[in-house]
């Protein structure tokens, strides 16, 4: 099974020589070059030895590019889904120095009369291909190696790891002996990792399988419905299923340790969205002693985790509503801090550019109440759309807020119109709107009521 896999570390080693051939050829053209060159006798100065040499290094190059592509583009087959961006880019580098190598080397044979002018210019161009070739490929290839080597954790993890799976993969329903023990080892711990990173990308990212933890017969169910939608070209095999079950089996403690470590950061962007509500609200003076180099200190470094705290003079808030509705935006976009640390940022915004300060539970005159109820009521929607959008799990796929998409063929839904937003997601659930990606995210939104796809609507578009 494993000559199924070209390995990271054997990419990472023939991209090496790959681009270690062409930058000794490039040089080796050059040194020819600057020989003269016979036009009559189509023949150059330069040392024959120098000529073999550069000859027999272009065959290795030509077998070697040979053989990485013969490896690459089958697997393309696999995909089911639009290709991402750096495979694309890849493939199109990988086709581009097949063309220069096919039109140098008809040169070389048929039309040599050329080669003293368009080598050079063709050598040239294939350098440059090979490097943008492998500067695409081996960063993450060498990533891929690490990652490899370390992702069962050290030998004391990996042992607890391999008892796990050997406790715990009958409950799925394996009930051959033999291969259970071949599962609940190192190597076969390996190896469903190898395919469920080859394999299990053929419809969706990998993020979207590894949201959360998983029991291990919900495991073996998920990874047989992945099996049922694998293309013909590059199936999912029955073992291969259990290779990669026992392989989720394994890590699912770190998953589960992941998936908690987001539900705090959840919370406390929730707590701190509570907290805004609360100062929306008015509900009494100000309970502290305002220092205006505390506050000004304070606003600088919250306002800097995200963006250059100057900015704000380019276009200062002008009213008080300008200063919440600022704040608020603040913590829309990740901002967490206490009920106190934000009546600081908006007593000191207010302060330093609004006319009139802004005195927290002090209505100024003119009907102003209304404004902030409204800022209240906005602010709990809000809330509850930022909690919806994560319990759903649309946080999952489309990232923090709607901005930040697990995978480039996924939409940014933040900003979007809120009707818009509305109409997509209906007619998704509903199997109005059905595509390759669609169909993921309607097994997940079939159960999600009108009034839960308003919350989310809304709160994507105030982002």
């Amino acid at each position: 099974m494993s000559d199924l896999f070209l390995s990271s570390l054997g990419n990472s080693i023939l991209g090496t020589v790959l681009f270690t051939l062409a930058a000794a050829l490039t040089f080796l053209m050059f040194y020819i070059w600057k020989f003269p060159y016979n036009h009559e006798k189509l023949q150059s100065f330069a040392p024959p030895s120098s000529i073999i040499t550069h000859r027999l290094l272009g065959y290795v190059y030509v077998l070697i590019y040979l053989y990485i592509m013969w490896n690459m583009v089958p697997r393309l087959w696999s995909y089911q889904i639009e290709l991402p961006a750096r495979t694309v880019m890849h493939l199109s580098l990988g086709i581009l120095i097949g063309a220069l190598l096919v039109i140098k080397i008809v040169i070389v044979k048929y039309f040599k009369h050329m080669e003293a002018r368009l080598a050079p210019i063709l050598g040239s161009g294939l350098f440059i291909c090979t490097f943008l070739l492998v500067a695409l490929v081996l960063p993450f290839s060498l990533r891929e190696v690490y990652l490899e080597s370390t992702a069962l954790g050290d030998k004391t993890m990996i042992e607890s790891r391999v008892k796990r799976v050997r406790e715990l993969l009958p409950t799925a329903g394996l009930k051959d002996s033999k291969l259970l023990e071949e599962l609940s080892s190192k190597k076969g711990l390996i190896l469903g990792r190898r395919i469920l990173t080859a394999k299990c990308v053929q419809c969706h990212d990998l993020r979207t399988v590894l949201a959360r933890p998983r029991t291990p017969k919900a495991w073996q169910q998920t990874i047989s419905r992945m099996a049922n939608r694998s293309t013909i070209l590059n199936p999912i095999t029955e073992e291969d299923q259990w290779f990669v079950t026992a392989y989720l089996i394994a890590v699912s403690p770190t998953l589960q340790e992941t998936l908690k470590q987001r539900r705090r950061m959840e919370a406390i962007t929730i707590k701190s969205a509570e907290n805004m509500e609360s100062i929306v609200k008015l509900s009494g003076e100000e309970d502290y002693k305002y220092d205006p180099a505390t506050a000004k200190e304070l606003f600088e470094q919250k306002c800097s985790q995200c963006h250059n705290h100057n900015q704000i003079e380019q276009s200062p808030p002008g009213t008080r509503r300008d200063v919440i509705a600022l704040v608020q935006r603040m913590v829309g976009n990740g901002l967490t801090a206490s009920e106190l640390e934000l009546n600081v940022i908006i007593q000191y915004l207010a302060r330093t550019y609004v006319t009139k300060p802004l005195q927290i539970g002090q209505l100024p005159s003119g009907g102003d109440e209304s404004v902030d109820s409204q800022l209240a009521r906005n602010s709990q929607k809000a809330i509850e759309g930022m909690e919806t959008y994560a319990n759903r799990h649309c946080i999952d796929c489309h990232g923090s807020a709607g901005k930040h998409p697990v995978q480039p063929n996924f939409p940014v839904l933040a900003g979007q119109q809120e009707e818009y937003l509305i109409r997509q997601f209906k007619d998704i659930r509903d199997g109005s709107r059905s595509n390759s990606v669609t169909a993921i995210m309607r097994a997940i939104v079939q159960d999600v009521t009108d009034q839960e796809i308003a919350l989310i609507a809304g709160y994507l578009s105030s982002q």
